[in-house]
């Protein structure tokens, strides 16, 4: 006795009958204290006792390691009302057909929190398909707007399900005091698609949508238009960066591929690591990359243009000022890189004659869809945690437990 301790069953209403030791398991059977249940036709509260089910095994939380299976023969009870039709009673602490209690259900899910189906799987000795299940139970396939009172803004994005840029699903999230929301994985990022996502949006929630950020992508913005008319369009900081900085990239990469034909070897050697060099701002350059970064400009003068450039366009997004302000500003530059002729910043140039003022509407509000971004490196873990998934519905699930799952199923 001095080796032994109590632990209580902690299942509402239930005594506990007999518990017995298996080869590999302990079996607790129960028997519920409770002495009435509710019709399945009417909905009236039944006292009328007609007998037991079959009993039923469900699996709980285990005991050191050591698997435990409630048993249990549910009651039935019989309604005078609905010609002696019988229901049987319904304990709070599990749900019907499933093979396991809530609390077990609730055990199991934060195990899968940042991990796969297949380990959780292997861990507890269920199957696959007994995962997925307590997955679908638990966790919705789509967003609940019943949630929300309002959403200020939404930010639009696409990722690729598979290697090489194909299988694109365009990702919906949106910013709260709590973190990132994901709201919707659609199956692809075709207008329709998303037009459709925007038009299920309740009417009272678009009213208070007030900003959309979204990549530069004439189909997003056709679908925001088309359903959100009022709503501020904002196209991403962080796509317009990456799009100007490639271009003057571009400057670089064709001067190096010339040097390498026309220095001597030992001369193009001075340029190693220059391209570390190049894309950061001068102010964060060190001695060594100032150095390599000056003999660049001095044997391709364009880099020197295109860098400058860039630098400027950056100043631009990082001051503080008004729409009317940067969209002057961005004129400026505009005209500058016209007078310099540097081919590689033509397709950056007609972004700017399509998105311009999507572009400085950052400046009113600075809002950006950094936080889209930082959340499609959570599907990118996903992706490579589970070694592909492809069903948005799971991509959904799995994203809203990975985000939410310890604050819904954890008891501390």
């Amino acid at each position: 006795m001095e080796n032994q301790f109590q632990i209580p069953l902690d299942l509402p209403d239930v005594r506990i009958l007999e518990v017995s030791q298996q080869a590999n398991s302990w079996l607790i059977r129960v028997e519920s204290t409770l002495n009435e249940t509710t019709c399945r036709k009417c909905g009236r509260t039944i006292l009328n006792f007609h007998g037991h089910d079959e009993a039923i095994r469900l699996r709980h939380l285990p005991l050191f390691e050591v698997p435990v299976r409630i048993e249990l023969r549910p009651k039935r009870y019989r309604c005078p009302d609905c010609d002696g039709r019988t229901s049987t009673q319904q304990p709070s602490w599990y749900q019907r057909r499933s093979p396991h209690t809530k609390a077990y259900d609730q055990w199991l899910l934060k195990l899968l929190i940042n991990s796969t189906v297949s380990d959780v799987s292997v861990k507890l000795g269920v199957s696959q398909a007994c995962v997925t299940g307590v997955l679908d139970r638990w966790v919705a396939t789509a967003v609940n707007w019943d949630e929300f009172e309002s959403i200020a803004v939404i930010g639009i994005d696409e990722i690729s399900l598979k290697r090489g840029h194909r299988d694109f699903v365009a990702i919906i999230t949106t910013k709260t005091a709590h973190g990132v929301l994901v709201l919707g994985v659609l199956a692809d990022r075709k207008q329709e698609t998303v037009e459709a996502f925007f038009a299920a949006i309740p009417a009272p929630l678009k009213a208070t949508l007030k900003t959309v950020c979204l990549d530069m992508h004439v189909g997003y913005a056709n679908a925001v238009q088309a359903q959100l008319p009022k709503v501020c369009l904002v196209a991403d900081r962080f796509h317009v960066a990456k799009a100007y900085r490639n271009c003057a990239d571009t400057v670089r990469k064709q001067a190096l591929k010339r040097l390498k034909q026309s220095l001597p070897k030992a001369q193009y050697a001075g340029l190693k690591g220059v391209m570390w060099a190049f894309r950061k701002p001068f102010h964060d350059l060190d001695p060594a990359e100032k150095t390599v970064l000056n003999r660049l400009f001095i044997y391709a003068p364009e880099v020197e243009q295109a860098y400058t450039l860039r630098e400027q366009l950056t100043d631009i997004f990082t001051q503080e000022q008004t729409k009317i302000g940067a969209t002057l500003a961005i004129q400026a530059w505009y005209n500058r890189v016209r007078r310099y002729n540097i081919k590689a910043f033509e397709p950056f140039l007609t972004t700017l004659d399509h998105w311009l003022d999507e572009i400085t509407n950052y400046f009113q509000e600075g809002r950006s869809s950094g936080f889209v971004e930082g959340f499609n490196n959570r599907i990118k873990v996903l992706k490579r945690r589970c070694y592909g998934i492809f069903n948005v519905k799971h991509i959904f699930q799995r994203l809203t437990l990975d985000l939410h799952g310890y604050a819904r199923f954890s008891s501390t």
